[in-house]
């Protein structure tokens, strides 16, 4: 029984490689998913930091309503910082504020006065130097064309101190509807600052990761092919078809049996007539099953033999045939006596001679 039970390990280990297989190739395809995963993260982080320096405008309608614009802050302008801005907006008079505009009035509103300028006629200093010198608290320039690049106003702002925001035609126009409205908020808040420095440290973290968990999978792969490679050298040829029919084979016979009566790896027992083949450490085995076996691997299943040696055994303890094997070549009526002791097996026997090393 210890035999079957030995040999249906093996038969497991044999079908679990396959299954380790399997598992390797879907390590290996989670792998490449992680590694897309982290390259796209990367491109994202790099896109997001070259973009240009963008705020966002939000509107708060007296019913509880946002909506909100994108815009671009002028390179000459105060920039946003901190929470962002809240108030309320006017409209430029006049509207292109190209020339000097009216002053604040001074009971709009408690809160600071965005003022909403068309795009034209003059350059964007001059509209929101007018719209600072008036007393505004930022400038608003919407687009006098349908387009939807939003352009960086730019130039030179020396002593520009309020910030200053370029829009589109269609948020300028949905702007204009909330004019001199005493109950709607607009906020500008600020955009995500990016500079040089912060592009090149998170371009390095990111390339960094990506190159260290790269590594990592390929230094991974290589040991495991290493280590399927040096299984592959350690294992002893396969045998030829021309070999496997070599070995004898006998009629089981229940009165005068070699062998124990159970086939190791079908786990079926013997009927007098079925034909064995017994191996040089003397298992047998139904034909079929140790021919399909010895295809596979050429040792013994039980006691783990090489069948190319005819002459000797394994060196590894557990590999060591049954008892029943021992007794076969010392003599079938010679006392076996096995201490309990992991430490010293010692055997008995009144014979002549005794071939073979026991473990």
């Amino acid at each position: 029984m210890p035999a079957s039970v030995g040999a249906g390990g093996d038969v497991g280990d044999e079908e679990g490689g396959g299954g380790g297989g399997r598992g390797i190739w879907a390590g290996i395809v989670r792998r490449r998913e992680v590694l897309l995963s982290v390259a796209g993260l990367t491109v994202v982080i790099f896109t997001l930091l070259v973009s240009r320096v963008s705020a966002t405008l939000l509107l708060i309608t007296p019913s509880n309503e946002s909506i909100v614009f994108p815009d671009v802050e002028a390179s000459f302008a105060r920039r946003i910082s901190g929470t962002g801005i809240v108030g309320v907006l006017s409209s430029a008079s006049p509207s292109n504020a190209c020339m000097p505009l009216e002053a604040v009035a001074a009971k709009l509103s408690s809160y600071p006065v965005f003022v909403l300028i068309e795009r034209g006629d003059c350059n964007f200093v001059s509209k929101v130097q007018y719209a600072q010198d008036a007393g505004y608290a930022a400038a608003i320039v919407y687009d006098n064309e349908d387009s939807h690049d939003l352009v960086t106003m730019s130039g030179n702002g020396f002593g520009i101190e309020i910030p200053a925001v370029f829009v589109s035609k269609e948020a300028g126009y949905v702007l204009s509807q909330f004019v001199n409205d005493k109950d709607v908020r607009l906020y500008m808040l600020p955009a995500l600052e990016t500079s040089a420095w912060s592009v090149l440290a998170v371009s390095s973290i990111s390339l960094l990761t990506f190159s260290a968990v790269l590594s990592t999978f390929l230094f991974v792969r290589r040991q495991r092919l290493r280590r399927a490679s040096l299984r592959l050298l350690q294992e002893p040829p396969r045998l030829s078809p021309d070999e496997i029919k070599a070995l004898p084979i006998i009629a089981f016979d229940q009165k005068d049996a070699i062998t124990s009566e159970t086939c190791a790896i079908c786990l079926e027992e013997y009927v007098t007539g079925d034909k064995l083949r017994i191996l040089p450490c003397k298992h047998g085995f139904h034909v079929p099953c140790i021919d399909n076996w010895l295809n596979r691997k050429p040792f013994c299943p039980i006691c783990k033999r090489d069948v190319h040696n005819n002459g000797s055994e394994t060196n590894s303890c557990e590999r060591t045939p049954l008892l029943s094997s021992i007794s076969w070549q010392l003599g079938s009526n010679l006392p076996i006596l096995v201490s309990s002791s992991a430490s010293a097996h010692m055997i008995s026997a009144t014979t002549e001679s005794a071939s073979g090393d026991i473990c």
